[in-house]
Parts: C-alpha cells; structure tokens; sequence
C-alpha cells in the first residue's frame, strides 16, 4: 500500500485511506444532487411539452395498441425516444399523470447508475477508488446544469450513455448471456437518442477484436434490424442542414465536434475547446497503441463511443448550435475525459503503490470541479430563473407569453397544450392558490370581510377582497376562499395582500394583512354555480362564512357580486 508520509494517523492504514478518498469522490456527487433537487419543480419546460404533454395527450387519445406502439416508436427531431417515452407511459397508466420532479430524480439516477456500473465492473478497490474519483468531480459539477436541472435533457441525455455502458459491459463479460444483454441494452441505447446506435459499431469492433465471429454476425444483424427500423419514415429536421460533401461544411463539422471533445476541460473558454478536444484524440491513440484494447475492455470502447457519439452529434447539430456547446452534451465529452484520464493514471501506478498518483490527481480534481461550479453558477441559475418566471406568469395570468420568458417558443400553442391536457386530467401546471380540506371547520360567530371583485376571463378567475376576524391580528395565509355549489364544495388558500386601506377604516383593529386574491385557471373549476365563502384558520381553529356572492361557472361564466349596484 503507497502510504502518505504526512496523513494524519488515522489514515495511514489502507481501509481508511480507501474509506476517506471514497468519501471525497461522493463529495461533488451529493453536493451537485442537492443543487438539483433544490430547484426541481414539476413545471413543463420548453421541450416537455411536446416530448411529454403532447405524447401522453396523443396517448389518452389512442383507441389501441398499434397506436400505442406508433406513438412510442414515433419519431421526434431526428430522435426515437422510446425509452423515455416508455417511462412517461408507464407514469400515465399506473397514476393517471406526470411529475416532472420525479422524472427529473430518475434522469439523475441515470448517471448515478453509470458510475456505479463503472465502478463495480473496474476491478479491484484501487481500481474502483481511482476510476470513482476521475467520475464524481467531472461528471458531477454544474457545467452539466442543464441535465441535471431538466427532465427534459437529463431523462435522455443521461439514460443513453447508461444503455451504451450497460450493452459494452455486457460485450466485455465475453458470455453468452453478457451477449444477449448487450444486444437488449445496444436496442434500448439507439431508440433513446440517435447517437445511441453507435454502439452497434463500437461492439462490432470488440467482437472482431475478440475473434468471436459467430456473435458478430449476429450482433450485426440485429443490429441492422434496429437501424432498418430506426430509419423507416425517417425525416431530417428541415432546420438542420447537413452537407458533409461541401469542404466548408465539414470543416465547421470537425470544429465543432472538437469544441464538444475539448468544452468540459475548456471551463467555458471557446478557444481552447478546439485544442483540447485534439488533445483527448491524442492520448486516446496513445491509449490505444499501447494495448488499452486488451487491458480495458470496457473503459477503452466506452470512451469511443463517448467520442464517436459526439461525432454523431457534430453531424447534426453544427448549423443548428452556430458553434454553441450546449450544456446537455457535456455528459459524452467530460465520461470520455474521465474515461482517458482514468486510462492514463493506469498505465503509471504500481501495485505496490496504488494510490500514489492521487497525491497530485485529487487537487487538480478538486480544483476543477470547484472552478466548474463557480464558472457554471449563473448559467444554471439563469436556466432557473428563466424556467420559474414563465412558470410564474403563467400561473398568475393563466396564458403563457405575459412575462419576460416563456414556457416555449411559442405561447399560444403552450396555452392550448397546457390547457388541454389540464383539461383531460393528464397533468397540471403548479398552481397559486391550492386546495385545502378543513374538516372541523365551524361557522364564524363574528367575521368581518369584504368581497372587492370577481373577475371571470377566458383563462383566469380571480376573486378579490378581505376578511378577519373581530379582536384577532390577522396574518398572512389565514384566508381561505370556500367554492360551494349544489354538486360540490372546494376550499382554497388565497395570496395575502396588504390592505392598509382596511386597516384605516378600522382603527381599532390590525387588520393590515387581512387582504386575500384567489386566482385559479378557469377549466380547472367544474361549471357550477358556486356560492362564495370564506374561512379564516388562525391558532388552530377553522371558522367560516358563506356569502351572498356567487361565481356561475355555467354557460358563458360570470361573477355575482351581492353589493354590487
């Protein structure tokens, strides 16, 4: 065991050693985790809400099982995104819904399951404890803050490069079993994202490699088949150009697929992607001259398809992107910088040192990953921020396209999608005012209140007024808005608004805080007729008072208010 002359004594046997450095690999694993969770909100976001709302709506719609598998199979912006479009469907039918928070857990869990299938498959505890810290501090840093933060990219982006791992690792156990998965997960990985089926070439070349020409020839048929089925109907994006016969085209191609290999060591420097990225070509040829073939049949193969994927992805997004390394592809470029790094530090420890190169490795590492999150900390909050002002403004006003940012490129046709999948009870946006049971609620023997205005718009009802109660402060939350009809009855929580003007008539009393606005999109109420009535919950006790207000919900809709002249 390689012993480190100035550890404290409690880390100078090798089980503590080993205890203490895996510790510090889950470091940035928890703290980018937390990020995550932190932020996750289950709002519908730009391309959720056609991958997912408009699928599922597509699904509730379906009369059979052939437009299930047409729908699951369907293509999408040059994608088959079974996979994710499987997961969605399971959420639908077992729970009548989606929750993107959840969807969003699962996408981490994604890349959380490929650094433990790495990991586990990489051999002995050095191996592993190596290999894990090279994975936690460049896969888990905010430069991926698009996948982690969306659903929308992490479901896919994450889950893809899971399948390639697992197909390859299945290839590399040389059974027939491990064949068999291979071929399951190489099936799975092409009909979650394009780039997916590279991994049908990287197999091929570690079955030729491996002289195991019956498995080859089956494996090359499938997947054949898979590509048959992949490309039936396909249609490229009329927004993506692609001309890699034109010089000048494929010139951009091979920039850009640099700038993809080189951007995750790059820390937002665009100049020095192009370089870095021939940097890692570099010491993968020189990994693979000296026989990393042999000695890492996982890692070696891994990281190709890490770097051909990126190709793929050069192919077809460089007119599209003008340059621009989205967030989403740094996952393929920063496994195969871990992938080579890893690949490095084994050709230059001994095993009667195993941990000797860390002396060095784990400060850069920790410098990296804390230089990552500090340079990457305002794009993620921008994504944040922007992601909960249209999520905001679209709750208060009902339509999207009211604030600064928008749910998706096109309002108007996130406002129909929105509402019609609301509607059908398939999913529904966050919402203001939520509704609320009070069970032992009894009737007020003294509330004041006021009912300001009840208005009924084509996307939004909003009741407006206040209420408190005689000879108790009133605080902000305690209004609650009662909607009762000969069918039904829904108690709602209100905004709390200030109402000094309330507070001045009353003078005696500190009813300052006693203003409430209850907004609610309007086809989420039922058309009935409901009586208004509000209900204050103060120091545990619940008391109410129907009014003589109305909001008539049948027919066109309208707002009665009693004193109104």
């Amino acid at each position: 065991m390689d012993r480190f002359p100035r550890l404290p004594a409690y880390l100078r046997s090798e089980r503590a050693l080993v205890g203490a450095l895996a510790v510090v690999a889950l470091l940035p694993v928890v703290y980018t985790l937390v990020c995550a969770f932190s932020v996750a909100r289950d709002v519908a976001y730009w391309d959720e809400l056609g991958t997912v709302l408009l699928f599922l709506l597509r699904l509730d719609h379906g009369s059979n099982w052939q437009d299930t598998l047409s729908q699951l199979f369907a293509l999408g912006n040059e994608h088959r995104t079974f996979t994710s479009r499987l997961l969605f469907a399971l959420s639908y039918w077992f729970t009548g819904t989606v929750n993107f928070v959840v969807i969003g857990v699962i996408g981490n869990l994604f890349i959380c399951g490929l650094c433990g299938l790495l990991v586990y498959y990489a051999g002995t505890t050095a191996r592993r404890i190596r290999l894990g810290l090279v994975l936690g501090f460049l896969l888990f840093q905010l430069e991926h803050y698009e996948n982690f933060q969306w659903s929308g990219s992490s479901i896919d982006h994450f889950q893809v490069v899971l399948l390639a791992a697992a197909s390859i690792v299945g290839l590399a156990r040389g059974s027939r079993v491990g064949w068999l998965v291979a071929l399951l997960f190489a099936f799975l990985a092409s009909f979650t994202l394009a780039h997916g089926l590279v991994v049908w070439a990287v197999g091929a070349l570690m079955l030729a490699y491996g002289r195991s020409w019956a498995r080859l020839g089956g494996w090359l048929f499938v997947g054949a088949l898979t590509g048959l089925v992949f490309f039936y109907g396909f249609e490229f994006n009329p927004g993506h150009r692609i001309d890699v016969q034109h010089i000048a085209m494929l010139g951009r191609i091979i920039h850009y697929w640099l700038a993809l290999l080189g951007a995750p060591l790059a820390l937002g420097e665009d100049a020095a992607e192009p370089f870095l990225g021939i940097l890692l070509l570099a010491l993968w040829g020189r990994a693979l001259s000296r026989g990393a073939f042999t000695r890492e049949p996982i890692v070696l193969p891994l990281s190709l398809w890490a770097v051909g994927s990126l190709l793929l992805v050069a192919i077809g997004r460089t007119e599209v992107a003008q340059g621009h390394v989205y967030s989403r592809y740094y996952v393929l470029g920063a496994l195969a910088w871990a992938l080579i790094i890893f690949l490095q530090l084994e050709e230059r420890h001994t095993e009667a040192r195993p941990y000797h190169s860390l002396r060095w490795l784990v400060p850069l590492l920790v410098l990296f990953n804390v230089t990552a999150n500090a340079r990457f900390a305002h794009n993620a909050q921008s994504w944040v921020i922007c992601r909960d002002n249209a999520a905001d403004y679209y709750m208060r006003y009902g339509k999207d396209g009211v604030g600064r940012f928008t749910l998706h490129p096109d309002p108007v046709y996130a406002t129909q999608l929105i509402r019609e999948v609301e509607e059908s009870g398939i999913y529904r946006m966050p919402r203001l005012c939520q509704q609320r049971w009070f069970p032992q609620a009894r009737p007020a023997a003294s509330l004041a209140y006021f009912v300001d205005r009840i208005s009924v718009a084509d996307e939004l009802i909003s009741i407006e007024g206040w209420a408190a109660r005689g000879g108790v402060v009133s605080k902000p939350g305690e209004v609650h808005l009662i909607l009762q009809s000969k069918q039904s009855q829904q108690i709602f929580t209100t905004l709390p608004v200030d109402r000094a003007d309330v507070a001045a008539v009353h003078s005696t009393e500190n009813w300052k805080q006693s203003g409430f606005q209850f907004l609610r999109r309007r086809w989420l109420l039922p058309a009935e007729d409901f009586q208004i009535g509000l209900l204050i919950y103060s120091q545990g006790r619940a008391e109410f008072i129907m009014t003589a207000h109305h909001l008539d919900m049948t027919g066109r809709g309208v707002g009665v208010l009693a004193n109104a002249d």
